[in-house]
């Protein structure tokens, strides 16, 4: 049996450091996508894993770094079998349309979290549709909801957010013929520094490695409504 690959996004810290210990731990070779270099979890388990964990610098918000990370990845491999596009940021300091509108905030969130996305998974398609099997999980968020949303600020968040569902619908249109399996997941409300402060989400419901596990064990899981690829932590469809 070949061995399963993976490519990770925003692996420094928080979720995507979780996601890569557990895949690690599940035997595959992962492709860790850095951009804090002052965060030392990579470098801790590159000591551990020196045979399976390859870093790579990439800043999803640059396509000259996108495609950098991509060939550096297809050196290594000629095939994946899992990206993760967990890359993201959360800064939005717009409020509701009655008050100031930080467009510069709104395009740094499209840039990372949407057009971020659709770089990496650009960059590395051909690769992801060589492996057997094949997955493609974009991180979203409940904030990405039109159905249930009822906040009335952070606009450029929520907005990023729900496109990052509209592409990974596209590709799922796409691709999923060819046997690509496209999963947009919220990953709960977890206690990370994604606000640039941890304290601030003190009271969230999940830790990261506990929100990374039950990711990995639901989007290996099949659809439990077909073709609604937009699903909680634990598999159950969300309202686009």
């Amino acid at each position: 049996m070949k061995e399963k690959r993976a490519y990770v996004t925003g692996a420094d810290r928080g979720l995507g450091l979780e996601l890569v210990k557990k895949l690690l731990k599940k035997d595959y070779m992962v492709f860790a996508g850095a951009f804090m270099p002052d965060e030392k979890g990579l470098s801790e388990l590159e000591n551990q894993y020196s045979k399976q964990l390859k870093t790579v610098k990439v800043d999803v918000s640059s396509d000259e770094s996108v495609l950098s990370a991509a060939k550096e990845i297809s050196r290594e491999t000629d095939y994946l079998n899992l990206l993760i596009n967990n890359a993201g940021i959360a800064k939005d300091r717009s409020e509701t349309i009655l008050d100031t509108m930080y467009y510069d905030d709104m395009l740094r969130l499209f840039n990372v979290n949407s057009l971020g996305t659709l770089r990496v998974t650009k960059s590395v398609i051909n690769l992801l549709l060589k492996g057997e099997p094949k997955l493609l999980v974009n991180i979203s968020s409940a904030a990405a909801s039109v159905g249930t949303v009822t906040r009335k600020n952070q606009y450029g968040y929520t907005m990023s957010k729900a496109a990052v569902n509209m592409q990974s619908k596209l590709i799922y249109n796409t691709f999923h013929n060819q046997g690509l399996e496209v999963r947009a997941v919220h990953p709960g409300w977890m206690h990370t520094s994604i606000f640039g402060n941890a304290d601030v989400m003190k009271d969230a419901t999940f830790e990261p490695d506990e929100a990374a596990g039950l990711i990995l064990e639901s989007v290996f899981q099949p659809l439990k409504d077909e073709g609604h690829i937009f699903i909680e932590n634990n598999g159950k469809p969300m309202p686009y």
